[in-house]
């Protein structure tokens, strides 16, 4: 009799070490759904945010039809992916504004129309600022607040109007939120705290450590928001060749344990009707993307979403508090 029952107990015990590696078919599937959980702890994750994806992207609908083509391409490699956008654009020496704000705006309303076709696709939307630039900036080149808490940009009261400011625009433009990414990381301390009240998901290295590689959580003031997740990119930004070689390089090395994520701008990417190969190997546009994924797919990677992180953080937690709650058994 013990014998049988020592032999069931090895069988449990080896088939849920099995489970827990094997991924989950859901977290492949065509069209990603952001609720279902992170594959087992074995299998290494990787996720890629498009950056910096603002209505200037409207000004030109070769630049629509860019982003279309990327969300199309991420999601036929089972890909969930992540998109900062930055609800409104400026270009104060030319006097350009344009924003999802103005909603009758032609251009505006294809823009929209496109975020609503990366969402389908698998993206979660994420807000990048309001309009990423201060003064007589550019928006996506300069700053849009300030470390410094003295400077009138590095207040919770300039963030907090500029915060509203773009959930109010999302929300006229029916675009759900899900993360927020300040620009260039530069806030100051008071308003990385009013950060983590508002928003469940912060998608940077975080406050304190810009070198940070693994994501973390961290409690929040705000009891609706609860525990605020924390997801660095440790492999930065995709620029050209050199950084993709790069990139692809870490895919193989598998004793490399950081956190595979990157950003990207989708500017870069050639559309496959463009002219042909870049005319030298230095050339800004090519097909980044489509050397990247393969290379971390080939290599056991699996995509996830920012939201699946943070359920994930979520779940390790809940369940070492449940066996720290365990009485010791004599």
């Amino acid at each position: 009799m013990k014998r049988t029952m020592k032999a069931v107990l090895v069988a449990v015990m080896i088939l849920a070490a099995l489970t827990s590696i094997m991924p989950s078919a859901k977290a492949v599937s065509r069209s990603p759904d952001m609720a279902k959980p992170l594959p087992g702890n074995s299998i290494r994750i990787a996720l890629v945010r498009l950056e910096d994806v603002s209505p200037w992207y409207a000004l030109n609908p070769k630049r629509l039809e860019l982003l279309r083509y990327i969300a199309d391409y991420l999601a036929s490699r089972h890909v969930p992916f992540q998109v900062a956008m930055i609800p409104i654009y400026l270009d104060p020496a030319t006097g350009i504004r344009i924003g999802i704000d103005t909603p009758d705006d032609l251009r505006v309303k294809e823009f929209i129309t496109t975020i609503h076709y990366m969402i389908s696709k698998g993206g979660e939307i994420g807000l990048h600022g309001y309009t990423h630039q201060m003064g007589e900036g550019v928006t996506g080149d300069s700053i849009e607040f300030s470390n410094n808490q003295h400077a009138i940009e590095g207040t919770v009261a300039y963030m907090a109007a500029r915060v509203d400011a773009a959930l109010a625009a999302a929300k006229t433009a029916d675009i759900p939120i899900t993360f927020w990414e300040t620009p260039h990381y530069t806030a100051s301390p008071e308003q990385y705290t009013y950060l983590e009240s508002r928003f469940s998901i912060i998608y940077e290295p975080g406050p304190t450590n810009h070198r940070t590689k693994e994501p973390f959580l961290r409690s929040s003031s705000n009891p609706a928001t609860g525990k605020v997740c924390f997801v660095p990119t440790p492999l930065g930004m995709v620029e050209g060749p050199k950084q993709t070689q790069s990139i692809v390089l870490f895919a193989d090395d598998s004793h490399r344990q950081i956190l595979a994520s990157l950003f990207f701008h989708p500017f870069r990417e050639r559309l496959p009707s463009s002219d042909a190969a870049p005319s030298s190997p230095e050339d800004e546009t090519g097909a980044y993307l489509e050397r990247i994924i393969p290379a971390f797919q080939s290599h056991g990677f699996v995509f996830v979403s920012v939201t699946q992180v943070r359920k994930q953080l979520l779940a390790k937690t809940q369940s070492h508090h449940a066996k720290a709650a365990q009485p010791t058994l004599p």
